[in-house]
């Protein structure tokens, strides 16, 4: 398949809102938060979370194993453009006017390939092209980013135990290594964050002062994704609780 089958040039009143960070940031929190209230507004919206039978956006696991060997990171390649292609066609045809994911690119895709150590020069090439078909979609995003990740890890760990989904820390030394590998590729994942030139707002959660980052996040809701329709600038119609 090839990714350029969908041109960027396309004008389209679907709206995509992806919601990404390191584990525990919040993100499905959020993603539950603002659907609930989309909908409640009567925008009709599809939450797509990470966790979700089937994910349409989300190889088996077996696919992450040899991505540090061409063969394996080609395959994994064909593979994900061509779930993204399918994903892509259904939304435009489907009655939905925006779906939110949560997780599944930058976070299960670009960062576990960059820990699974794809080449850096592929895994640019790979996420540059699933973000250039999301482009119909007219894509926003969230993105939670973390200076301290080390403590990250050890905070959601005091919240939800040492073993929980892809993790198991059994001593100091686990939480340390874990604070270097994901800062590694946290910092790959902001540089291309940062490139991309699709309306974002970044939330640099050092307080996890959450009524905050959720009035941040209203706010940009409401003034960039929704506010602006078929090239118009519309009033926001995601209002204050």
């Amino acid at each position: 398949m090839n990714e350029k089958r969908h041109s960027p040039s396309i004008h389209s009143p679907k709206r995509l809102l992806i919601i990404d960070g390191i584990p525990g940031s919040g993100k499905t929190t959020a993603a539950i938060r603002i659907h609930n209230r989309l909908t409640a507004q009567g925008v009709r919206a599809r939450c797509l979370l990470e966790q979700e039978e089937n994910h349409p956006l989300l190889p088996p696991m077996e696919q992450y194993y040899a991505l540090n060997t061409t063969e394996g990171a080609n395959a994994f390649i064909r593979q994900l453009v061509d779930r993204y292609g399918r994903f892509v066609e259904e939304q435009l045809s489907s009655p939905d006017d925006l779906v939110i994911i949560e997780s599944v690119l930058f976070q299960d895709i670009v960062s576990v390939s960059h820990m699974q150590g794809m080449n850096i020069a592929q895994l640019q090439s790979f996420t540059e092209s699933l973000q250039l078909m999301l482009i119909p979609l007219n894509p926003h995003l969230i993105y939670y980013y973390h200076t301290d990740v080390e403590g990250q890890w050890r905070y959601i760990c005091g919240i939800r135990g040492n073993e929980w989904g892809p993790v198991s820390f059994q001593s100091d030394e686990d939480f340390i290594q874990a604070g270097k590998v994901w800062s590694a590729s946290q910092a790959f994942v902001r540089s291309v964050v940062d490139a991309w030139p699709i309306p974002k707002l970044i939330i640099q959660n050092n307080d996890y002062t959450w009524e905050e980052y959720d009035a941040r996040i209203d706010g940009f809701v409401s003034e960039s994704l929704l506010s602006v329709r078929d090239g118009e600038r519309k009033e926001p119609v995601f209002p204050p609780e």
